[in-house]
């Protein structure tokens, strides 16, 4: 028989409740990859909750009883790919554990070139700047005050600390910002392809990298 948590036998209940929490999870993420296939087609307004249930198989009061509106099934498909984007930069910097610039210079090639290569990730970096706050899917990020600048810098800046445990918080957190805020600027006007802007980047950062990642003796 089946061992159930503390070692006692699963019910069958408690199977039942795990296959069904199974079968929740991929109803939401089929529908939330509907809702990203559909956005390569057509604009956010243009998307229709009854098009994406069509392409799950289930009904439009399916895909409400799981997201509750329109604009909630949006915030969950941003935050699902911003977390998935962020993964794939933290992943770069760790390439390069004790050599910051090189970490920097990679993370914000891997930062540039999936914002260029895929629409859905520019829609959040931007954050609806280039749409009408009613069209935009991006736009949902600000509707409540939520912008994609925060999330990311305290992300980063928390990652960076976990690295520099020696470093000063205060000026992680305005390199983290500094960081952030160029690599926006660039993908909303490209300069150069994005292996040229990261190198410039990263030489531009590279003195004050120095200076904060430099272990000064807590006796000093």
């Amino acid at each position: 028989m089946t061992a159930g948590p503390g070692g006692r036998p699963a019910t069958e209940s408690s199977i039942r409740l795990s296959y069904a929490e199974k079968v929740r999870e991929l109803l939401r993420e089929s529908l939330l990859d509907a809702a990203g296939e559909a956005l390569a087609r057509d604009s956010w307004t243009a998307t229709r909750m009854a098009d994406l249930a069509a392409a799950v198989g289930v009904s439009r009061q399916t895909v409400y009883n799981e997201f509750g509106s329109k604009d909630e099934l949006g915030r969950a498909l941003l935050l699902r790919e911003s977390i998935r984007f962020l993964n794939e930069v933290e992943a770069a910097l760790d390439e390069h554990p004790g050599d910051a610039v090189a970490g920097l210079t990679a993370a914000l090639e891997v930062f540039l070139r999936l914002s260029a290569e895929q629409p859905l990730l520019r829609a959040i970096i931007v954050s609806g700047g280039d749409d009408s706050r009613h069209s935009s899917l991006g736009a949902l990020l600000t509707g409540q005050g939520a912008t994609v600048l925060p999330f990311v810098t305290d992300r980063l800046t928390g990652h960076f600390l976990t690295e520099w445990p020696e470093a000063d918080r205060d000026q992680v957190l305005s390199y983290a910002d500094a960081v952030v805020r160029l690599a926006i600027s660039h993908v909303i006007l490209p300069a150069a392809r994005p292996e040229v802007t990261a190198t410039e980047l990263g030489q531009v950062f590279a003195p004050y990298l120095s200076r904060i990642t430099t272990q000064i003796p807590r006796n000093a």
